[in-house]
């Protein structure tokens, strides 16, 4: 994506936040003020035992008032300096500053739409000072309803929600949009998968959406339940082929990934000619980690990385959806869903008690009618010793992917004033050239 578009996405999403990163300015400014709360107590203290001897001094307060005067008049000065900082630094993809994940070639878009015929969508409410929530859509087909495709679910952990997967790895095929969303708009976007559907099919009368959950009640008032199932629609209506918006839009606008915010994150393979040209997208939902277990490409840049440090929140999820146009059967995508778990463990998440991560994968080389006259369906299958490329492909796209979220994240405020700070690039690249010189 080129950093135009990046810094584009910056200023629509990050605008009237209030947040901006933590500098060794604000530290000092910090201690400035609390400093002045303890000259003020201990003043009050003195004053107290002076009146009792009959005497006070006054020169107290005057220290107490001039340092308070400074802590206010350095605050002002540093916040306007932080926020021209946040103006003056667009947020990027990961290549776009240097970090190249694995050895494979990436699409066109280095996103899941690079796989022909795929389609993301994303509705953003990022209204007032505490709705951080959306909808985003993934669309395998333009007909995905009658023209079914092969498609496999694997969970890694359940602590979560994932709806239609039981279906899915029981019929063996993709029929209904993929949506991710907040947790407790898994019903609203379910319900608006299904009118869709059954606006645009009529006689169909049985629709078991594929919606997925992360949970953003650190920055979103969740519980006000913002989400419609008009919004649902809209995601669906609005994709399109071509690069993907990323960061805190759609389903990842409340998202927090190893203590940075996050959300949207996207990439893609291509596999040489002579292991077959196919393609492999991934798009992920990114809501999970501790700061200290982050790494990338393999530098633990979660313990390098130490500024802003994030208030404790409970555990999250990670939402996989893997695209290809090879020609791979059920169980043949079943194998690639388990591969994305080593994408994801290479970003250092060991997938705790807590979280929730569930992976959907779909192939568009094969479609199958449901109004099949004859009841037999001729399929083409890829040989299973050409899979593994494949899963390296899977692997690289998927720890990208996750990448992606943070660095095109752009430091949000939601919820009781809470602020998520982006992972901050020009450190991140300071950390990465070390490790990588």
């Amino acid at each position: 994506m080129p950093k135009l578009h990046s810094a584009f996405i910056v200023k629509r999403f990050n605008r009237g936040s209030g947040a901006t990163p933590t500098t060794g300015y604000q530290h000092i400014s910090l201690f400035l003020t609390k400093f002045a709360k303890f000259i003020g107590i201990n003043w009050k203290m003195q004053k107290f035992l002076k009146q009792r001897r009959g005497t006070e001094s006054s020169y107290r307060p005057k220290i107490l008032y001039a340092v308070i005067i400074i802590s206010v008049l350095w605050t002002s000065a540093i916040s306007n300096i932080n926020a021209e900082a946040v103006e003056a630094d667009p947020r990027a993809r990961a290549r776009d500053i240097g970090i190249e994940i694995g050895s494979l070639p990436t699409g066109t878009h280095n996103a899941i739409t690079d796989v022909a015929g795929v389609k993301v969508g994303h509705v953003t409410l990022n209204e007032g000072d505490s709705i951080r929530t959306g909808v985003t859509a993934v669309i395998p087909s333009d007909d995905i309803w009658t023209a079914r495709l092969f498609g496999a679910a694997y969970t890694i952990h359940g602590n979560g929600e994932a709806t239609g997967i039981a279906r899915i790895n029981q019929a063996g095929w993709i029929e209904s949009p993929i949506l991710l969303t907040n947790t407790l708009s898994v019903g609203a976007v379910h319900d608006g998968v299904v009118r869709y559907i059954v606006k645009r099919y009529p006689d169909n009368n049985i629709v078991l959406p594929i919606v997925a959950e992360c949970y953003d009640g650190g920055l979103n008032d969740i519980s006000g339940l913002h989400v419609t199932a008009e919004h649902a629609i809209e995601a669906i209506e609005n994709a399109a082929n071509g690069p993907v918006m990323e960061g805190c839009v759609g389903g990842g606008t409340g998202m927090r990934c190893y203590g940075f915010k996050a959300g949207i994150g996207t990439s893609s393979r291509v596999l040489p000619e002579a292991q077959g040209g196919w393609t492999i997208g991934v798009l992920v939902n990114s809501n999970g980690g501790r700061r200290h277990q982050l790494r990338i490409d393999g530098v633990p840049v979660g313990r390098e990385i130490t500024g802003s440090p994030p208030k404790p929140t409970r555990e999250g999820s990670f939402i996989i959806v893997i695209a290809t146009d090879a020609p791979l059967t059920h169980r043949q995508l079943k194998q690639l869903a388990i591969r994305a778990t080593h994408g994801l463990a290479r970003t250092g998440t060991p997938s705790t008690d807590g979280s929730g991560e569930f992976v959907i994968a779909f192939s568009t080389a094969n479609v199958f009618s449901s109004r099949s006259e004859t009841g037999t369906f001729h399929i083409e299958m890829l040989l299973n010793r050409r899979l593994s490329s494949l899963f390296q492909a899977v692997i690289e796209a998927t720890e990208e992917a996750i990448v992606n979220s943070m660095t095109m994240a752009t430091t949000t405020t939601g919820r009781n004033s809470r602020t998520m700070y982006a992972i901050p690039l020009a450190e991140l690249q300071k950390v990465m050239k070390a490790y990588r010189p």
